[in-house]
């Protein structure tokens, strides 16, 4: 008789090596300056957590990073960017509420400070989830996945 398979193990294996792929292409120093040039303004007031602060954001964009990535084959297979965006909306969302209720924790201020906060975080995470999503399309096309 054969061997039973856990299938959930083997996608777990295949999703690990997916992303040992994908992050072969990233960049910290790219995320970090990133970092500097979207967040400057919202650090200045608590320069004291930077370094908590500073990877808390790296860790946000491997996440939306991978998030992209992961809807690669969409666009490999000639689906336009946006309407791959809008399959992967609710766990970007996901991604983009917790980031944004992460800064609120460490930047307190009045309604319209917390609307820029909002928009940063949702132009830093769009920007990672679609230099994820870039790269999975070129891998694709080299046939490296």
């Amino acid at each position: 008789m054969a061997t039973v398979m856990n299938f959930h193990e083997k996608y777990r294996h295949k999703q690990l090596d997916f992303e040992r792929k994908a992050l072969q292409e990233l960049s910290i120093q790219k995320i970090e300056t990133a970092i500097n040039n979207v967040f400057e303004d919202f650090i200045k007031p608590v320069a004291a957590y930077w370094q908590t602060i500073s990877d808390m954001c790296l860790d946000y964009a491997i996440e939306s990073f991978l998030l992209g990535a992961s809807y690669g084959r969409f666009g490999y297979y000639g689906e336009p960017v946006e309407r791959v965006y809008s399959r992967s909306q609710s766990r970007f969302k996901t991604l983009l509420d917790d980031f944004y209720d992460f800064w609120l924790f460490w930047y307190y201020v009045d309604n319209m400070a917390n609307e820029s906060i909002y928009l940063a975080c949702e132009a830093y995470l769009y920007h990672w989830w679609k230099e994820g999503f870039e790269s999975a399309v070129r891998r694709y096309r080299m046939r490296l996945h």
